[in-house]
């Protein structure tokens, strides 16, 4: 199949946008251009040890105060002036009151799959609503893509309406996908995937193609810093998602399956403003 336009992504939320369904062990991907991935580890050990552990990097609030712990806004130095306190964002003096949040495309950018071999699919429109429900994880996260089509033709999902594709409910965590020369210069990530790393992301036909995505996106996040509204970038580059895994741990890409066929790595492209209901810090360090 040549070059067309469609999308997928997700999140983001996450976003991912930019995510993970269970990955055969020692699979190899299909398709034109594919490459072979690596063993993949258990899934089930995986998302138990990240959702749980605990660690930066969290979600959170720096508080202003008096005699606090820290000397910047961003709760990432302590020392003289002390005049900043973390507060994670669930079991702390001060948690989130409201933890919700949504997602939007950015005005003027579409968003993209793209296998290794070249198939290329993209949506005009995207939304998403979440909320945080952890200090390192999201949930309850669901992405509608609007304006979507594949192989020249028009996608949707099973009961949405033409071009409208809507992703199973999402779940997501934080993790270091780069280590900086200290815990502040750290690039943070958030990976989504399918509750529970079980089944799809998403299905939808095209044509009378029926074709699923699952596996896992991480996308990078903006840290040390508490914001009610940022920009998430998602990128893919030659249907390879970059970051593809956290620092020490395998590889967990998207994949691509159309009809019968084999799976083939994809990676998404997507660019979506995320409004909390309230301002919130991803903090590299505590």
């Amino acid at each position: 199949m040549g070059k067309t336009r469609h999308w997928l992504a997700l999140l983001v939320a996450l976003g991912l946008l930019a995510c993970a369904a269970p990955i055969a062990s020692a699979a190899t991907l299909t398709g034109a251009g594919a490459a072979p991935i690596d063993e993949r580890w258990d899934t089930a050990v995986a998302s138990s040890s990240l959702l749980e552990s605990g660690g930066p990097p969290e979600f959170g609030r720096c508080i202003k105060t008096t005699g606090g712990k820290y000397e910047d806004a961003g709760c990432t130095t302590t020392g003289s002036g002390k005049n900043y306190e973390w507060s994670p964002a669930f079991g702390g003096s001060l948690p989130l009151v409201k933890t919700g949040f949504t997602n939007t495309i950015k005005e003027g950018t579409v968003a993209e799959l793209e296998t290794v071999g070249g198939n290329v699919t993209s949506c005009s429109g995207e939304s998403a609503a979440g909320k945080y429900t952890g200090n390192r994880t999201v949930g309850s996260l669901i992405v509608t893509f609007t304006g979507c089509s594949a192989f020249g033709v028009v996608c949707k999902s099973a009961g949405a309406a033409s071009g409208t594709v809507v992703t199973t409910t999402l779940e997501g965590v934080l993790g270091v996908e780069e280590l900086g020369a200290e815990p502040r210069l750290n690039k943070i990530g958030e990976e989504l995937f399918p509750v529970g790393r079980s089944g799809p992301m998403t299905e939808f036909s095209c044509g009378g193609l029926q074709e699923t995505i699952s596996g896992a996106m991480i996308t990078p996040v903006t840290s040390n810093s508490m914001k009610l509204t940022v920009t998430i970038k998602a990128k893919a580059v030659k249907g390879k998602q970059r970051p593809e895994n956290f620092v020490e741990q395998p590889a967990e890409p998207l994949l691509s399956k159309i009809e019968s066929g084999g799976p083939e790595q994809a990676g998404q492209t997507l660019t979506t403003q995320q409004t909390n209901e309230e301002k919130v810090e991803i903090n590299s360090v505590l």
